[in-house]
């Protein structure tokens, strides 16, 4: 029976310029199909062809019309570990506006070994690194015992249907894993290939999306001194959400990620009629990021307990909140087996430490939360979230952007991971 040394080095060794370089095709042929939230079905269909190649035992999940996950499996022979690789479809914006910058289309280009296009980084280069891990242990001739599980799902982005905005279009926060989840997939760990820029991320904030409403009563503006004004109701709303924050994030520390919130957006009265002043109403809408511990029922307390002190200033006030999009948060702690066997294989590969983000990075939200949820331990390890730089972020002047490098790196760490988690048959 050969060693594992043998074993790892001929895995490392079967990733050669020829698979190097079809990771790097299939990577830009992933940017270059446009897949926003909802319209998944041509990207869904690139995938299952591509993995297909590599023999896997395959399969489609329909979530809903033309928005499928797919399902690839690399069966072992039994007897180990299975390992749950997970990656979306859906990219952060649409790529259909006007005058983007290279980095924020469905085009992919290659400037000085960095690849430019939108879903370069978020995530669609992780496809890329789970199919070249797969294939180096194949090249390798190596056989597994537990099986290696690739899910690419739909619905990822945060986002979720509400007032106007009604549809697929609008349906992610993870949609796609639940229903994946729901539908019998399981594994023993997860890792998610998330853009954190080679870091290692053992959980994430929860999050909520939260509809404020305020108030009041319409008038025309000859005789706007009889209304009240729902608009200027929710201005004292914003001013004490603001304050909330800190408040928040202090009433509510962790070791190692911190809690924040949002004031995204806002609508109210009637744009097409101003005449019509004050308004009767107006809509704010907030992103609140929570700790693992936190109870979503809990933080309602709160802002309701926030809401009150601006209720007991304006008797007048009318204000209401409505959560409609909620997630978990979820940690490993920092001596899990997952974490510890991802940062030695980063060593390995790279030679130095694995790094952890900074306390904010954890209130970007990954499924990993979801598997979690249903007793899959997962971390989130990616290689996209920095630029050429050295900064920890999606995004340079161009746009979304990844180190073709750094993919090849995560790639090898991926491969490795496998071989711990899924062990090696004789």
């Amino acid at each position: 029976m050969a060693s594992k040394k043998k074993i790892r080095d001929a895995v490392l060794d079967s990733l050669d310029k020829e698979l190097k370089d079809e990771i790097v095709q299939m990577t830009v042929d992933l940017v270059n199909i446009q897949s926003p939230t909802g319209e998944e079905a041509e990207i869904s269909d690139y995938v299952y062809q591509k993995f297909s190649q590599l023999r896997l035992n395959m399969s489609r999940q329909e979530v809903e019309k033309n928005r499928n996950n797919v399902v690839a499996v690399l069966e072992g022979e039994g007897a180990g570990k299975d390992l749950f690789f997970n990656s979306h479809f859906d990219t952060s914006t649409t790529g259909k506006e006007e005058n983007l910058p290279p980095g924020h289309k469905a085009e992919a280009r290659i400037i000085d070994n960095w690849i430019y296009g939108l879903g370069v980084s978020n995530m669609k280069n992780a496809f890329s690194g789970y199919y070249g891990a797969i294939k180096m242990i194949q090249k390798a001739g190596v056989k597994l015992r537990g099986d290696i599980i690739m899910g690419g799902v739909v619905g990822e982005i945060e986002k979720a249907p509400i007032d106007q905005y009604q549809g697929e279009l609008y349906r992610g926060g993870g949609i796609g894993s639940q229903h994946m989840m729901k539908h019998g997939i399981t594994a023993d760990y997860c890792i998610c290939g998330e853009p954190t820029g080679l870091r290692l991320q053992p959980g994430n904030t929860g999050y909520i999306f939260c509809k404020i409403s305020t108030f009041g009563k319409a008038q025309h503006t000859w005789s706007k001194q009889n209304g009240v004004d729902a608009i200027e109701k929710m201005m004292k709303v914003i001013e004490l959400l603001r304050k909330w924050e800190w408040e928040f994030e202090e009433s509510h520390p962790h070791p190692f990620m911190k809690t924040r919130i949002g004031i995204s957006a806002i609508q109210g009265g009637y744009p097409y009629k101003p005449s019509i002043c004050p308004s009767p109403y107006c809509y704010l809408y907030i992103d609140i990021r929570t700790l693992p511990n936190q109870s979503i029922r809990s933080v309602q307390d709160e802002l309701d307990g926030v809401l009150d002190r601006l209720r007991e200033k304006d008797p007048d006030l009318e204000v209401r909140s409505d959560f409609y999009l909620v997630r978990n948060g979820y940690e490993l702690p920092m001596d899990h087996e997952l974490v510890e066997l991802l940062g030695q294989r980063h060593r390995e590969v790279v030679g130095k430490d694995v790094v952890f983000p900074e306390p904010y990075r954890y209130a970007v939200s990954a499924d990993t939360s979801i598997f979690y949820e249903f007793g899959i331990p997962g971390v989130t390890y990616g290689a996209g979230g920095i630029t050429k730089d050295g900064r920890y972020s999606m995004y340079d002047e161009n746009g979304e952007c990844l180190g073709i490098d750094n993919l090849i790196t995560a790639t090898k760490v991926y491969a490795l991971c496998a071989l711990d988690i899924c062990g090696t048959a004789e």
